[in-house]
């Protein structure tokens, strides 16, 4: 791990992006002897070239934990600057293929027989290689095409290496450089591991399209592949093969047998439905994960980025997306307030009226002028600089409503994804309605009203046998000190006001010119002026004692 833990800083070094070496002698170490040239530490090559440049070439050069890295890093445009993502998103999946011998190996470990018990036919040459893993043509023992996806050797042990060594670089990067200001570098490489590990195991995939085929198993416009549990295993997947065309090629060919209209259609409905009444959605719908098969049927491959949003997600999701439709900026804030958990932190007020102001200047105008997913995407980093912090997950909402209006202007050029969405929100309330979240919330309160119901006449009762009997006792936290405190109150009212009443009739008495008397004064006026000196003394001393220690108290 330490050569690796070199191999790394030193990449980085080379492509002037390790600024935070200098500030660890360890990691400086770890540099120098391959960053030297000729005895002495050489500049970073490639000076020339952008950071976007230099940190793809870096990733790339770093191998398949990085390259994935990347990719998603990619998708991240809350808080990656645009020039970057661009840059990063030239960043290649495919890479040479392991070799035939190792596939055939790895099969057999994992499903525990022969290549040639498992299927009549296995294609050593890879239909497609990635980083991760290659997939592989066969046919089973009862006749069907199958594609069979092989995890590549050793990329475990790999990733889980360069994962612990990007979690302490990304501890130093926050500590040292300013990359990521609005989402710390650690949150990212806790984000990108969740989402690695979970590619790393193929029985998860397994689970996420058996999901889908039965979400859709009654719309004959989406066709899923038939996955077989038998054949699926961390390491291997065995999935029906799918024979259709790419989308890509569908928009540049010409072919009648294709319907485009009514594929973009289909497309909108198929993802709209996933985001916002299944609230399970495939993550990465590129071209070349999207087919389009005999019939105008869509069919999407590759489930490895597949996302689940958490019912309130969902709940507020519709809400703030029927809030852009309507152009609704209170809608809008209040949905993203408590997306955010920032109800009760944030100005309300002050909020929808930015919200407003977005709206005005970027929805507020033609259809043809409104591009969905950038303004999403502004929308969402606006609310995060504001200091909400939404779940990732919108992220890659606005990600796939970007791919949605990328694929739907190939195939529909009149196709205006904000006049969709309009259309599509109706759908939205019903799902709203008639979710099991807004059915659970009915029941509880229906379970509260009739349980309130039903005790009104014991508690009415109660409430009646106390009043008759006078023992009515409300218990309220801390009653002992404010009636301490009420006492205190009361005692120094009522003592200012013999004070001022002995003040008063002494006054009067002397005023009266009274026996006896001392001096021509009348006696009963120089004892209670006497009394009234001595009271007023008490209570300008017990006075300046209270002052000093609240003073003391609150210094």
């Amino acid at each position: 791990m330490v050569s690796r833990y070199g191999e790394i800083i030193g990449v980085l070094s080379k492509y002037g992006l390790a600024e935070f070496v200098s500030h660890r002698p360890f990691l400086r170490r770890l540099s120098i002897p391959l960053t030297r040239s000729g005895g002495r530490l050489r500049p970073p090559r490639l000076v020339r070239e952008s950071f976007a440049q230099r940190l793809r070439r870096a990733l790339e050069e770093l191998g398949p934990t990085f390259i994935k890295f990347g990719q998603i890093l990619a998708d991240r445009a809350d808080v990656i600057p645009e020039t970057v993502i661009t840059e990063l998103k030239k960043l290649q999946n495919e890479v040479a293929p392991f070799p035939s011998s190792e596939a055939r190996a790895r099969v057999e470990k994992s499903l525990g027989k022969q290549i040639d018990h498992l299927f009549l036919h296995f294609s050593d040459t890879p239909e497609g290689s990635a980083s991760l893993a290659q997939v592989h043509r066969a046919i089973l023992p009862t006749g069907q095409p199958v594609a069979v996806k092989i995890k590549r050797p050793g990329i475990d042990d790999q990733i889980m290496a360069d994962l612990e060594i990007m979690k302490q670089l990304a501890g130093f990067l926050d500590s040292y450089t300013s990359y990521f200001p609005v989402v710390t570098a650690a949150e990212i490489i806790r984000e990108f591991e969740v989402q690695i590990v979970k590619e790393l195991d193929f029985e998860e995939e397994f689970l996420s399209i058996t999901k889908f085929a039965a979400d859709y198993e009654n719309d004959d416009t989406v066709a899923v592949a038939r996955v077989y549990g038998d054949y699926v295993t961390r390491d291997v997947l065995v999935q029906e093969f799918m024979h259709g065309r790419k989308v890509s090629d569908v928009i540049a060919g010409s072919d009648s047998a294709y319907d485009k209209k009514e594929i973009n259609r289909r497309t909108a409905d198929f993802v709209m439905s996933q985001l916002f009444i299944n609230g399970y959605f495939h993550a990465d719908p590129h071209p070349g994960n999207f087919l389009v098969l005999q019939g105008n049927v869509i069919c999407f491959i590759d489930f490895g980025m597949v996302y689940s949003l958490r019912p309130y997600e969902q709940e507020n999701l519709n809400l703030m997306m029927i809030g852009l439709s309507r152009l609704d900026p209170s809608l809008v804030a209040r949905s993203l307030l408590r997306m955010g958990y920032a109800e009760g932190t944030v100005d309300p007020d002050r909020f929808e009226a930015v919200v407003h102001d977005y709206i005005e200047s970027h929805l507020a105008r033609p259809l043809e002028y409104i591009d969905i997913p950038a303004a999403l995407m502004e929308l969402l980093q606006m609310v995060i600089n504001y200091g909400v912090r939404l779940p990732p997950r919108l992220i890659y909402v606005a990600k796939v409503l970007g791919s949605l209006q990328t694929i739907g202007a190939g195939l529909d050029p009149e196709f205006q994804l904000l006049k969709y969405l309009r259309n599509f929100a109706p759908r939205m309330w019903v799902s709203q309605v008639a979710s099991d979240r807004a059915g659970n919330k009915v029941l509880n309160s229906a379970l509260n009203w009739q349980e309130a119901i039903l005790n009104a006449p014991m508690l009415l009762q109660d409430v009646h046998r106390l009043l008759r009997d006078r023992k009515l006792v409300i218990d309220i936290p801390e009653a002992d000190r404010i009636s301490e405190t009420l006492d205190r109150i009361g005692f120094r009212m009522t003592f200012g006001l013999v004070l001022s009443a002995l003040l008063v009739s002494s006054s009067l008495v002397v005023l009266a010119d009274i026996q006896p008397q001392i001096a021509g004064i009348p006696l009963f006026g120089i004892v209670g002026f006497s009394v009234g000196g001595v009271m007023g003394l008490v209570f300008l001393f017990a006075g300046m004692v209270s002052f000093f220690r609240w003073h003391k108290h609150h210094r």
